[in-house]
């Protein structure tokens, strides 16, 4: 089960306190999506992944955490507009206000991920902006320089599914035709994701459709 709790949390920027949502405990059900997406119960939890100071709009992890930019960029049109993105929902601006803020610090594993959760949030109401995002997803990815090889075929499944997702069909084909990994489950979803993009298929797949194949 899903435990949250309340308290009372100091905004490292402005100061004030606010009463913020805390994680207790969770737990996973089932597959997850191919692009690594977890379960029910955790999957619901995501709204509470960040948090937002409501007075001056500081978005974190846990908003006493120090903001390691000067705090101006809470100011910013780009940031207060999420860069003009006509998003959705207020979960969508807050992972993209997080990418804002990540992509300032320099910290490339915060700014892709932002921007990957940002995409999951798109996805039940705006796959214009779902496919956008999974782009910008892709070039913050690019970024990253993983060491460890379960990093390395996590990011490559990640990555297939972001081309896939976001209508790049010949790419997948073209970056993974050729690509076999060790882990039998993983290079089943990376040939998985090779015949949906012959298919031309975008849609969401869980991992339960590749190893009930």
């Amino acid at each position: 089960m899903t435990i949250i709790t309340k308290f009372e949390k100091k905004c490292s920027v402005c100061g004030r306190t606010s009463l913020q949502p805390v994680l207790g405990s969770t737990n996973t059900w089932g597959y997850p999506d191919i692009d690594l997406r977890p379960p029910e119960m955790q999957r619901s939890t995501i709204d509470i992944w960040l948090v937002e100071c409501p007075h001056c709009g500081y978005v974190a992890s846990n908003i006493e955490n120090e903001l390691e930019v000067p705090a101006d960029i809470l100011k910013t049109d780009e940031y207060l507009t999420c860069e003009g993105k006509n998003f959705k929902s207020k979960l969508s601006e807050r992972f993209y206000k997080h990418y804002l803020i990540s992509k300032a610090e320099n910290n490339h594993d915060s700014e892709f991920l932002s921007l990957l959760h940002c995409a999951w949030t798109c996805d039940d109401n705006d796959d214009k902006l779902a496919v956008e995002i999974r782009k910008m997803a892709l070039k913050s990815m690019y970024k990253i320089e993983p060491q460890e090889d379960d990093e390395k075929n996590a990011l490559k499944l990640i990555e297939a599914d972001l081309l896939r997702r976001s209508l790049q069909f010949d790419e997948v084909i073209r970056k993974f035709k050729d690509v076999i990994l060790e882990d039998k489950t993983q290079n089943d979803i990376i040939s998985f994701q090779i015949e949906l993009s012959m298919n031309k298929d975008s849609a969401c797949h869980t991992v339960e459709e590749v190893v009930k194949k």
